[in-house]
């Protein structure tokens, strides 16, 4: 079964594998829950419970021709009206391989209004052949005509001790490293997964020495190190097609440092800390007066309501640390 292979969630398994077996599933779905704790994931699986085992390869190399998955474009992060209109125009065809088609649509909460209006006159009347599975962590910010016509399907954090099996025996980390990971993770199985990888970031090692330095004094440092990590930003960005989300992961870095900074003042264990691997730089930093963590939160939002104005990441970045 695709779900067995999944981790979490297992009431959530249980129902929609049920669903399956009475051939009861609805034509709309809403998974509604944290980001990071796999709700794609199980879209995935129930397209090939309802498509059949032999196209579980082209699945999961999500290269099937009947599953078709759409995220929100541009540094704005939004489902333009463009890509519901392709929607609508592949719902309109049979499915080509499979018996049914299934939609996967990615953050269904960035739609503007005239987007969620072109879907919903599909969700409507949606065509027997169609599955619509919206993936959202903010179900309130979807119009509510679209939620009432969707069957809604509640998403929990991972528990701890799961993620942390995951992590000696899928990606072999040592059982104090998995300990602390799973920690950190807050239920996220992305989260984990970046916290295990963060070493290996392109842009984080001049953010750590962004973080160590005494601004105003150090400016000029200060603005070659940004240029340098806004370069790395760049490049790693033509890999990933992912520059929205790794300003999202650049901000987390910064606030959990910050944080590491407080539990440091305070003499909270050592182990409880994100940026374990620089103690050293911490230490030194936490020996200077703190912003408080309500600040940084604060400077936080309005750096990523920049960045969806598309203001340039050195910009922001700059603006965020002069600010403090």
């Amino acid at each position: 079964m695709p779900f067995s292979k999944l981790i979490g969630n297992d009431p959530t398994q249980s129902a929609l594998t049920r669903l399956v077996q009475q051939n009861s599933v609805p034509n709309t779905l809403l998974f509604s829950g944290p980001d990071g704790i796999g709700k794609s994931l199980f879209a995935v699986a129930l397209a090939e419970l309802l498509m059949g085992e032999k196209h579980a390869p082209k699945l999961a190399s999500r290269n099937h021709p009947d599953l078709h998955i759409y995220y929100p474009e541009g540094k704005s992060a939004i489902h333009t009206i463009e890509n519901i209109r392709k929607i609508i125009d592949e719902v309109a065809l049979p499915p080509y391989e499979a018996p049914v088609k299934v939609f996967i649509l990615h953050d269904a909460h960035q739609m503007l209004p005239a987007s969620s209006n072109a879907l919903l006159k599909i969700l409507e009347e949606p065509p027997l052949h169609c599955y619509f599975i919206l993936l959202t962590s903010s179900p309130e910010s979807i119009l509510p005509t679209i939620t009432s016509r969707c069957r809604k399907i509640p998403f929990f954090a991972i528990p701890q001790a799961q993620i942390e099996t995951l992590l000696i025996q899928e990606w072999e980390k040592k059982p104090e490293d998995a300990r602390r990971i799973a920690f950190l993770s807050h239920g996220s199985l992305s989260k984990a997964k970046q916290l295990s990888e963060h070493s290996k970031l392109p842009w984080r090692e001049p953010l750590l020495e962004i973080l160590s330095l005494d601004l105003p004094a150090d400016y000029p440092q200060f603005h070659k190190l940004v240029r340098e990590l806004e370069e790395s930003c760049a490049s790693d960005a033509e890999e990933e097609d992912a520059p929205v989300g790794q300003a999202d992961a650049i901000y987390e870095e910064i606030v959990a440092w910050y944080r590491d900074l407080h539990l440091i003042k305070e003499e909270i264990a050592l182990e409880q800390l994100y940026h374990l691997d620089s103690i050293e730089r911490l230490k030194l930093t936490a020996s200077k007066p703190l912003v408080p963590l309500e600040k940084i939160l604060e400077q936080t939002m309005k750096s990523r309501l920049a960045l969806q104005r598309n203001v340039a990441l050195k910009n922001v970045l700059e603006q965020f640390f002069l600010s403090l």
